[in-house]
C-alpha cells in the first residue's frame, strides 16, 4: 500500500494519526512532514504530531512557514481567518512533494476524509486530480494519494480506534484553542451524540 518510502503529512488531527498508525506495521519507510504555515493551532498541532511519531518511533520533520501565514494574515481585513494561507493546499503538496524528492519518496500522503473532500477549492476532487497529475509530471515523479479520503468522519475514528490510535494525543482546532472542543467537525465523531 505505502511503497518503499512516503512522506506523510501530519496536522497532529484524527485523520493523519490515523493514516500514520494504519502504515506503522507496513516494511515502508516513513518520512511524517509537519509544516506550519502560521496556522492559529500550528503550536499544538505540532506538539500533536510529534507525540503520535515518538509513540511510533519515528522522527518528525518541520517545515516552518509561519512568517509567510503571518504575512498572508496582515493582508486580511476585517476578521481575520483561522487559516491564513488561501488555497493552502497548493502550497503544502507543492512543499511536501520537493520534500519528498529530497529525502527520496516517491509518494506523499495526505490525511484527507470524505467529509473534507470538497469542503474548500484546494481539497477538492478536481483540485486533487489536477494535483496528482502535476506531482506525477515532475522529475522524479511524486504520488499524492488521499488513502482516507473514501471513508467518512465517523469510518476514520472507527478504524483509528481499532488500530489502537491514541486520540487524546491527537490536535483538532481551527481556532487555535488550547483544547479543541469536540463540538466542530475537526474533532469529533458526527455519529456520537
Amino acid at each position: 500500500m505505502a511503497g518503499p518510502s512516503s512522506v506523510v503529512l501530519m496536522s497532529g488531527g484524527i485523520e493523519s494519526a490515523v493514516l500514520l498508525y494504519n502504515w506503522r506495521s507496513s516494511s515502508a519507510l516513513l518520512h511524517p512532514l509537519y509544516i506550519n504555515y502560521g496556522q492559529r493551532g500550528a503550536a499544538m498541532e505540532e506538539r500533536a504530531s510529534d507525540k503520535i511519531c515518538n509513540n511510533l518511533g519515528l522522527e518528525l520533520s518541520r517545515i516552518d512557514m509561519s512568517a509567510v501565514g503571518n504575512k498572508f494574515r496582515e493582508l486580511q481585513h476585517g476578521a481575520k481567518s483561522f487559516v491564513p494561507l488561501p488555497h493552502r493546499n497548493l502550497v503544502i503538496l507543492g512543499l511536501a512533494a520537493s520534500y519528498a524528492s529530497q529525502v527520496g519518496s516517491s509518494k506523499v500522503a495526505l490525511g484527507l476524509n470524505k467529509d473534507d473532500l470538497g469542503s474548500y477549492s484546494s481539497a477538492s476532487q478536481n483540485f486533487m486530480d489536477s494535483f496528482r497529475s502535476t506531482a506525477a509530471s515532475l522529475e522524479p515523479p511524486v504520488t499524492l494519494i488521499a488513502p482516507l479520503s473514501h471513508f467518512t468522519k465517523a469510518e476514520v475514528i472507527r478504524l483509528g480506534k481499532r488500530l489502537g490510535v491514541p486520540f487524546a494525543d491527537t490536535y483538532s482546532c481551527m481556532v487555535g484553542r488550547p483544547v479543541h472542543c469536540g463540538r466542530c467537525h475537526q474533532d469529533h465523531d458526527p455519529e456520537q451524540k
